[in-house]
């Protein structure tokens, strides 16, 4: 019966990465009433399977339409769907299963041996640490920046600014929501990049056909 749930919950995920803006988190949630009538490890590996369903299924979409299901599938979609525009969209499809099947495996392994140990480092993690994991990703984020430095920046700013709306976790005070209560949670910046890919898609291959079409003959 626990192998019949991984399996049902690994099918169901894998649906719910497919969908643009439903990640494993809310399809957990959404089912989390099923724990009153199904015994709690089953309950456990179904959820566990509906997570990596999900981590896997958004790389569809992002191949073949190249738009993320989900937010871990935005890199599948740089690189996959050129392999799909190729023409081996199989092999795009093929190398993310089984790379999410392998990753997913090392990484459970790795999880049950060494969660202990991570746990006890995380609890000790303190504003140093914080401040240089955040100046290790502006870093990171300036040494990606790409051939346009002014597009880079501006684009790390916006987010920034993104970032900036709603309530602060320290003092509680609404930041430049407006006085819009729906701005209280702030601005999800993975739902807003996730369909930025999906209308990026649309308007690129109309340019591509207007930049192709021949001017008119008399």
């Amino acid at each position: 019966m626990n192998l019949l749930w991984a399996f049902v919950g690994c099918a169901f995920g894998t649906a719910v990465g497919v969908l643009p803006g439903i990640g494993p988190a809310t399809a957990v949630a959404m089912l989390l009433p099923i724990t009153a009538k199904v015994d709690a490890t089953a309950s456990m590996i179904f959820f566990a399977g509906i997570y990596y369903g999900a981590m896997y299924g958004g790389s569809t979409t992002s191949i073949l339409l190249n738009t993320p299901g989900e937010t871990a599938s935005m890199v599948t979609a740089m690189e996959g769907n050129k392999m799909a525009k190729s023409g081996r969209a199989g092999a795009a499809l093929a190398t993310a299963a089984i790379g999410s099947f392998v990753a997913g495996t090392l990484a459970t392994i790795l999880v049950t041996l060494f969660a202990p140990v991570v746990a006890e480092f995380a609890v000790k993690l303190g504003p140093p640490e914080y401040f240089m994991l955040m100046l290790l990703a502006f870093t990171t984020v300036s040494a990606v920046l790409g051939q346009s430095t002014v597009r880079g920046l501006t684009a790390l700013f916006v987010g920034l600014a993104a970032g900036l709306v709603g309530l602060d976790q320290i003092t509680g005070q609404a930041r430049y929501t407006g006085g819009v209560p729906e701005l209280m949670d702030g601005i999800e910046i993975v739902l807003v990049a996730v369909g930025l890919f999906a209308v990026a898609e649309p308007c690129t291959r109309c340019c591509l056909k207007v930049g192709s079409s021949s001017p008119p003959t008399s």
